[in-house]
């Protein structure tokens, strides 16, 4: 009797735990509430600093212009072509088309700046200012334009002294004290401060898409923006600024004081330290050659063959039950437990 008792306790707790949700589901986590938060940075935040393209993007655009013939191009077609020759890497093949384009800075903006991406990937910084002063002769104070001419004059220094980028500043931004006092929404600090670093954070991602290697020049850049955050706006972005630039140079000890002090301040004003790759993903490399691209674009425009999708045997369905799985195991146990019932009535009659 007491091993029939067992038996049937033994399968009511079965019953139940196949009813019931698992238990470790219903038990209660507790959590630490750490004292670090998001710093609050309403005024200024930095966006993504992209490097590289997707392919996905690239192939389709090139896919979409390689299916018409040349002769039926647009101007927009041309100049899409240039670009996106640009971001896979063939920038002799982009130049070629935005020299033959003449592309204008006051319609056709975007262009313009991708042909001083040009200069710099290939070093002609003397070629760029030269470009920049012909089709842009006057050059406001902060503006995009003002800022690319400050690195490629940068760049020709460099050139000339490798230590160039120790001794000397590339903007000559100085903090002006008076605009600290202002409200960061004043219109005054929006125009002085506000939209220059908006800018300057324009050229910098114009570069960051192209240039995956070690540049003294760019880690300035990145470190005067930062100083330039930090003194103006928050510690948070300033991190971001520091780290991108000593991303560039690693060498350079100033910007890792910077960076370092930064954390410190951070963290005794508890504050989380930024995720760096949120800003800063990691590269995206150009993985198909234009070549092949090409010629298999223009292979299945010529091709005139009629292909016929080949009859395939149907594939058996699989049966289907007219209710759910989770059914079947709670009946099967339900019947187990009631032929076990059965038997244990048979014996004790």
């Amino acid at each position: 009797m007491h091993l029939q008792h067992l038996i049937k306790c033994g399968l009511f707790f079965l019953f139940i735990f196949a009813l019931t949700p698992a238990q470790a589901q219903r038990d209660t986590v507790r959590y630490i509430k750490s004292p670090y938060r998001a710093e609050y940075t309403p005024h200024f935040k930095l966006g993504q600093f992209k490097r590289g393209f997707f392919n996905d993007s690239l192939k389709t655009t090139l896919n979409i212009l390689e299916g018409k013939h040349k002769n039926l191009w647009s101007r927009q077609d041309s100049l899409q072509f240039a670009q996106t020759s640009l971001k896979t890497g063939n920038e002799a093949l982009s130049e070629y088309y935005y020299d033959h384009l003449n592309v204008s800075l006051k319609t056709e903006e975007a262009y313009w700046y991708d042909q001083l991406i040009i200069f710099y990937l290939n070093k002609e910084y003397k070629q760029a200012i030269r470009f920049i002063n012909k089709e842009s002769p006057m050059v406001l104070e902060f503006s995009r334009i003002y800022f690319f001419k400050k690195i490629f004059k940068a760049k020709i220094q460099q050139e000339a002294d490798d230590k160039w980028h120790k001794k000397n500043e590339i903007f000559d931004w100085k903090v002006d004290s008076s605009l600290l006092k202002l409200d960061r929404d004043d219109p005054q600090f929006q125009k002085s401060v506000t939209q220059p670093l908006r800018n300057l954070e324009f050229v910098l991602q114009k570069l960051v898409a192209f240039v995956h290697k070690d540049d003294p020049i760019l880690a300035n850049s990145f470190k005067e923006m930062g100083y330039l955050i930090e003194t103006y706006f928050n510690l948070t972005h300033a991190y971001i600024a520091y780290s991108i630039g000593r991303h560039y140079n690693k060498r350079d000890k100033r910007i890792l004081n910077r960076l370092n002090d930064i954390k410190s301040q951070l963290a005794e004003k508890k504050h989380k330290i930024p995720n760096f790759r949120r800003y800063f993903p990691r590269t995206e490399h150009w993985r198909f050659e234009y070549k092949v691209l090409k010629e298999k674009v223009i292979s299945a425009r010529e091709d005139t063959t009629e292909y016929i999708k080949p009859t395939t045997m149907r594939e058996k369905e699989e049966p289907v039950f007219p209710f759910p799985y989770q059914l079947v195991t709670i009946g099967g146990i339900l019947i187990l437990f009631l032929l076990v019932l059965l038997l244990l009535r048979s014996k004790k009659k």
